[in-house]
């Protein structure tokens, strides 16, 4: 069985396109009654300039109706707009979630993000779907923050644009 590092983390999906912007930005989420907050801040030698016009772009893409899928670890979420709920219907999503090369399926949330630039930082508020148990959706994001206070980052990607988010 090889460890989490060797895995080959479905590579398509991961590796940034010919020249495509890679995002590195710091991490910090808080629970709250309704939803997960998370603060993105520019990693350290990220240009503000750069990590702004990145965030903008995955708000737009996100208010286009585009989901945004999230990794950690073995753990996949995959988040959208209200807008690209809408237009979704819920049968086409379960064939979007990867299945690891095991043929095992991984816990898979699907959340409702909403994401702002607010200052220098990203805020990206988390809820989850209807039909997604709130309770759920805690200890997923409990998870979350445990395996990124232990160091693994947390790659995200909206339509081929790849971040990759850390608590560093």
């Amino acid at each position: 069985m090889m460890n989490a590092m060797q895995m080959p983390m479905s590579a398509n999906t991961m590796m940034p396109m010919m020249g495509m912007p890679m995002m590195m930005a710091t991490m910090q989420c808080d629970m709250q009654d309704d939803g997960m907050m998370c603060k993105m801040m520019p990693a350290m030698g990220m240009d503000m300039a750069m990590f702004r016009n990145s965030a903008d772009m995955v708000a737009m893409m996100m208010n286009c109706g585009m989901p945004m899928m999230m990794h950690c670890g073995n753990m996949s979420m995959m988040c959208m707009s209200q807008a690209g709920m809408a237009m979704m219907p819920m049968m086409g999503m379960m064939n979007m979630m990867p299945m690891m090369g095991m043929g095992m399926p991984m816990p898979s949330m699907k959340c409702m993000m909403e994401c702002s630039m607010q200052g220098d930082a990203m805020m990206c508020k988390m809820m989850p779907m209807q039909g997604m148990n709130m309770e759920m959706f805690k200890n997923c994001c409990a998870l979350m923050m445990k395996m990124m206070e232990c160091g693994m980052p947390m790659m995200m990607s909206c339509n081929g644009m790849p971040m990759m988010c850390c608590t560093c």
